[in-house]
This record gives C-alpha cells, sequence and structure tokens, in this order.
C-alpha cells in the first residue's frame, strides 16, 4: 500500500505526516502480506523498527514463567506494533500473531525516529498513544485482579468491539476472528467459565450466539457491564 495515496484513514502515518514526509516513508517503509496466525514478531528479538498494520487483525501476546501464552492486547487496521520494545534494551518483551491475512508495514527505527523529529503532528499523536496504552494496561490489570467473570467477559467484548466494530454497516454481529477459546483467554477466564456466561448473556438478550459468531442485541447493557473508562 503506497502512503501517498493511502485510502486508510486510520493510518496515523498517513494522518500526521507532512506529505514530503509520506515521500519519504513510501521510500524507507517495506510491507508484505502475512497469513493467518503467523508470528510478526517473537518476544526476545532485538527491535529494529516499528510495525504498522495496513489491514488486517493482530493478537499481541505475553509468555507467563509457566510457558503459557497470554493475549493482552488486540490490534487492528491502522494500529502500530512493537512500540513496547522501545526501552533502553531495544527488545521485545511480547510476541505479535496475524488473526487473519494482515498486511504490516515495517519502517526501520532510523527512519521512524526521523520522522518523529519532523512532524510535530505525529510526535503529539505517538506521545498520546502511550498514555491511552498506559490506560488500557491499567484497565486489562483491574479486570483481571478485580472483576467478576461476568464483568471480564463484557470487557473483552468491549474491548474487541471498539477495535473491530461489526461485520457489515448496520449489522450488529461483532468482527471477531477468534475462536471462544482465545477470547476467554483474552478476557483472562477459564474456557468453561467463558462459556457459562456468554449462554447467560444470550439468556438475558444481551448477546445471540450461533456458533462461533456474536451478534450484539444490547450494547448499552454490555458497556455498562463492562465498566471500562473511556
Amino acid at each position: 500500500m503506497d502512503c501517498r495515496d493511502c485510502p486508510n484513514n486510520k493510518c496515523f502515518i498517513q494522518k500526521y505526516c507532512l506529505p514530503e514526509w509520506l515521500d519519504y516513508t513510501q521510500l524507507y517503509k517495506t510491507s508484505k502480506f502475512i497469513s493467518a496466525s503467523k508470528t510478526i514478531f517473537s518476544e526476545g528479538q532485538l527491535v529494529s523498527g516499528i510495525h504498522v498494520i495496513c489491514s488486517g487483525k493482530v493478537k499481541v501476546l505475553l509468555r507467563t514463567d509457566k510457558g503459557k501464552e497470554h493475549i493482552i492486547r488486540i490490534a487492528g487496521t491502522g494500529q502500530v506494533l512493537g512500540h513496547r520494545g522501545f526501552s533502553e534494551n531495544m527488545i521485545y518483551p511480547i510476541s505479535a500473531k496475524t488473526l487473519v491475512e494482515s498486511e504490516i508495514a515495517y519502517i526501520p527505527n532510523e527512519d521512524f525516529f526521523k520522522l518523529i523529529r519532523a512532524n510535530k503532528d505525529l510526535s503529539f499523536y505517538m506521545m498520546m498513544f502511550f498514555a491511552d496504552e498506559l490506560l488500557r494496561s491499567e484497565q486489562k490489570l483491574k479486570v483481571h485482579a478485580l472483576k467478576s467473570s461476568r464483568e471480564k467477559v463484557a470487557a473483552a467484548l468491549v474491548i474487541i468491539i471498539n477495535a473491530f466494530g461489526f461485520r457489515k454497516r448496520g449489522n450488529n454481529q461483532i468482527d471477531l476472528d477468534m475462536s471462544f477459546r482465545e477470547l476467554a483467554n483474552f478476557a483472562t477466564i477459564a474456557y468453561p467459565t467463558f462459556i457459562r456466561v456468554l449462554t447467560a448473556l444470550k439468556q438475558e438478550h444481551i448477546l445471540a450466539i450461533k456458533k462461533e459468531e456474536i451478534e450484539l442485541l444490547d450494547e448499552t447493557t454490555l458497556r455498562r457491564l463492562a465498566k471500562l473508562e473511556t
């Protein structure tokens, strides 16, 4: 996808860089299509650049001391990946895998830092982005530590709706592309508990469920259950 005439109005590079720097980005970035369920980068690798989702969906994973992977973030079109590795050590503390076939752009560190220095709107966006990321991390900790299973499921679904939206305009089928086991992992609860909560939400006419597809019937109630700050 060419940055200079990109139709993706969600891309922060396209939105916040001056036109001459879009030319620069196009010259030095690379992009490729990655199949579903493939690794974009892995925990422990050196950070050599930033990744941007041109199209598609990605899950970000953190491995525990026991070797189990937890889904800590989901990201969609226009969002950035790999920023958690920007630290003194410049090593990824997490991994990222595609949920569906995705086009991923890559900008080397040196070139990305030039963009930050030269484009004040981009610098401001990144500052606010990191602040929002900190808030979301705090919310996830709060969900894990304090909320009931019911609230955890509601929070996970609201986060997914905020990231991916619905399948079609005017249709309330949540754009998932995740299995129910992955959803349980993201909600930080056991799979049987997740299924029980979904069943209860279905009986209360908050959700409609067919196989592993979820239709949202009562968004107001679901968001109230989630208790997420906006």
